[in-house]
């Protein structure tokens, strides 16, 4: 050592390196100019210095380093970046790189999107630091011409969070509040929200919330822990004070989850509804308790709870407007699922916990499925699915109906329950001819046993099903890039229905066993199982035009229609309802996807109701990107057909589903700075506008600013009341670095 202090001291070069052994781990150095005096056992570098240790990097003018105590001192252009924490600049530093201890003077700590400025910082062994003369803030511009800061003197950890004492929040570099204490995690997801703003049925309002780390373990893995808390505190001049607790959690392999409660004085509850068919009483003490919760077990088992209760059937339309037009009726469930390679087995409870909603509960149902297996080696694939379990079905009600035919949707006839077991298998035997026509036989048989129904007890169901499904395709080569595909195709089903009661029986209605839901469902294509008879096919041809070029090189499909018709054949009718009408063509329809650019994407669905001569079904949609800057998209939507159920609603309306809409928007950024956009939706079968709103923003570097607003005009409803008009105007601000805002969000509407 002596010898190298005599050869190294005071020697000048470009750059030299030293890598000595340490207690924590590996060291290594470079610098301009490198000094050692082995007698006190400091190094001295000047001149581009850089030093690495397992667990940090700084970069200085000038570092004078103790290998065996792990001092440092350091001057000039001080930057220290920690693995997985924040990156420190400053003039001079001292601190211990072993330990993580020492004491910082004009500090600048980023730390994620945050960016902390101190006077002087001292820093404990834990990743603590201890903080006077602080300011933190997200903007990017230069120290005293930031648009938001807080400062104050503080304590905080390295990318975790930050506690200021005797905070002053400044905006603009105006100071506007006072707080003693102020806590912000330095995770975007957490602290406090604010949305002020104005609603006709509301008044003048305030919504707040408040998200902070409750708890997480230090162990990590599958083993792990994390319990978050959303605290959330609203007013609202017209309906007073509503408060909310809300925790969520990630137990990792447990599962993750939440468990909210909100309650609100309701000084106005009667506001918005004169009218009093289609709801329940609804009290000045206002609540909704929410639970979620989705685990993973293993691979190959999932349990999944969803909860919602109410007091009352009217809180999420006047409260919870998100929730109420992404869930109109609750999902309430609780399941187990196991799934293996060849078969799925679970047990499954649901339905609602409100008597306002109508619904069907499962208390509970058992259910077992087998996927598609070959049988030996015939060259035949067998599936099959049997569940059982005690059904209970329940019509919505409403005890402040002035109208009787109102009181129950979709009627009191609506209430019943049975103990049912269900089976049903099918065997298909794939064939491939002549390198082009495809042909799948099937046969099948449905089982069903109830042990009451509307007029028999123990009753027996059995449906057989014969039918198969042929195509035939033919593709060109390549030319000029382009590729057109044409498949024809048919799909034939005869489904007879036999029964062990009488005639006149009629048959309970819980799901998709006995019901058809939507309008394509009624005609038993593909192989779906009807409760009735059945017999017809559907014959159809598809078109396909695709590209090849691009940096990919892949094809793409520009252009795919596919037009189908649905015919009904002869077959003995019974008395078992509903039983089709005589034969005939009863459906022509037709699918369309259209890209032929990439920004660009058409699709549409429509289907004719050829006994009634009328559109059955329509959604067509189009999203044009009209480059970064400018999105644009609509769509229209109608249906128009009976609704098939056990029996009809008091209400003629209620058997019917006749909506036809048309909706659009569009989203422009007019600069970097400012962003706005509309949308609009109106009911074409009532000729009038249903809603329109948008927002206009304003960002700044840091910060987002954006008011926000819609309308709905007052409309009458089917039992002759009237809905008044509808409004609202927000504003909200928002940290730019947390991109919680999603442009397109009148797409989901």
């Amino acid at each position: 050592m002596a010898l190298l202090a005599g050869v190294c001291l005071g020697q000048r070069a470009d750059i030299l390196s030293h890598v000595p052994k340490t207690g924590v781990g590996s060291l290594a150095t470079k610098a301009d100019q490198y000094e050692v005096d082995s007698r006190s056992g400091w190094d001295t570098m000047t001149g581009n210095v850089w030093i690495k240790t397992d667990n940090h990097e700084l970069t200085a003018d000038m570092v004078r380093m103790n290998r065996e105590s792990g001092d440092v001192q350091a001057s000039g252009n001080v930057v220290v970046k920690q693995t997985g924490l924040g990156t420190w600049h400053g003039d001079d530093i001292e601190y211990n790189y072993k330990t993580g201890k020492g004491l910082a003077l004009g500090n600048v700590f980023d730390m994620g999107t945050f960016t902390i400025h101190a006077r002087e910082a001292v820093r404990a062994e834990d990743g603590r630091y201890t903080a006077h003369g602080i300011a933190v803030t997200t903007c990017t511009n230069e120290p005293g011409h930031w648009h938001w800061c807080v400062r104050g003197d503080a304590s905080f950890k390295d990318n975790e969070s930050i506690s200021i004492y005797n905070a002053v929040p400044y905006l603009f570099g105006i100071p506007f509040a006072y707080l003693p204490y102020w806590y912000r995690s330095l995770n975007g997801e957490y602290g406090l929200r604010l949305t002020p703003g104005y609603a006709s049925k509301w008044g003048a309002y305030v919504l707040g919330t408040y998200a902070f780390n409750v708890y997480t373990s230090e162990r990590g893995g599958s083993e792990g822990l994390k319990l978050d808390s959303l605290s959330r505190f609203d007013y609202r001049t017209l309906r007073g004070v509503g408060v909310g607790e809300t925790l969520r959690w990630d137990a990792k392999r447990l599962g993750q989850g939440e468990l909210g409660f909100y309650h609100l004085w309701d000084e106005r509850p009667q506001k918005g509804h004169k009218d009093a068919n289609w709801m329940s009483s609804i009290p000045y003490n206002r609540y909704r308790v929410r639970l979620l919760h989705e685990a993973d077990l293993t691979p190959r088992d999932q349990v999944i709870i969803r909860g919602l209760y109410l007091s009352d059937s009217q809180i999420q339309h006047d409260f919870f407007e998100k929730f109420n037009r992404e869930e109109s009726i609750p999902v309430n469930i609780a399941s187990w699922e196991h799934r293996e390679i060849t078969w799925a087995g679970g047990l499954l409870a649901s339905g609602p916990l409100n008597d306002f909603y109508g619904g069907v509960k499962r208390l509970p149902e058992a259910w077992l499925s087998v996927t598609p297996q070959p049988l030996w080696d015939t060259g035949l694939l067998y599936e099959g699915q049997t569940r059982g379990g005690y059904l209970e079905r329940a019509s919505a009600y409403y005890d402040r109906a002035r109208i009787p035919a109102f009181a129950h949707y979709p009627g009191p006839w609506a209430d019943y329950e049975t103990v049912r077991a269900t089976t049903a298998h099918r065997v298909t035997y794939p064939l491939k001819l002549f390198d082009a026509l495809s042909v799948v036989p099937r046969a099948g048989y449905q089982g069903a046993f109830y042990t009451s129904s509307h007029e028999d007890d123990n009753v027996f169901r059995h449906t057989a099903e014969v039918g198969a499904t042929a195509s035939l395709r033919a593709v060109s080569d390549w030319r000029n890039g382009w590729r057109h595909t044409v498949e024809p195709y048919v799909d034939y089903s005869w489904q007879p229905t036999f029964w062990n009661a009488g005639r006149g029986n009629k048959l309970y209605m819980f799901d998709r066993v006995e019901r058809a839901f939507e309008w394509q469902d009624q005609f038993g294509a593909d192989g779906v199982w009807l409760p009735y008879d059945w017999h017809g096919f559907r014959p159809g041809v598809r078109n396909v035009i695709q590209s090849r070029g691009g940096a990919s090189g892949r094809p793409r499909t520009l252009f795919d229609w596919d037009v189908y018709g649905v015919v009904q054949l002869e077959s003995p009718h019974g008395d078992i309802e509903p039983n089709l009408p005589e034969e005939n063509l009863r459906l022509l329809g037709t699918k369309v996807l259209f890209h032929p650019v990439e920004d660009l994407s058409v699709r549409g669905v429509g289907e004719w109701d050829m006994e009634r001569d009328v559109v059955a079904y329509v959604d067509l949609g189009a999203y044009y990107r009209m480059g970064e800057r400018f999105s644009v998209g609509g769509g229209y939507l109608t249906r128009d057909h009976a609704l098939y159920d056990f029996d009809k609603s008091p209400v003629a309306q209620w058997n019917e589903v006749n909506n036809k809409v048309l909706y659009g928007g569009f989203v422009h950024d007019i600069n970097d700075a400012w962003t706005w956009s509309l949308y609009a939706r109106y009911d074409i079968e009532d000729n009038s506008l249903d809603e329109v709103g948008g927002y206009l923003q304003y960002g700044l570097d840091c910060i987002i600013f954006q008011v926000r607003s819609f309308y709905r005009p007052s409309y009458t409803r089917v039992d002759g009341t009237e809905r008044d008009s509808d409004y609202r105007i927000a504003f909200t601000m928002w940290l730019r670095a947390e991109g919680r805002r999603s442009k397109e969000e009148w797409l989901s509407w």
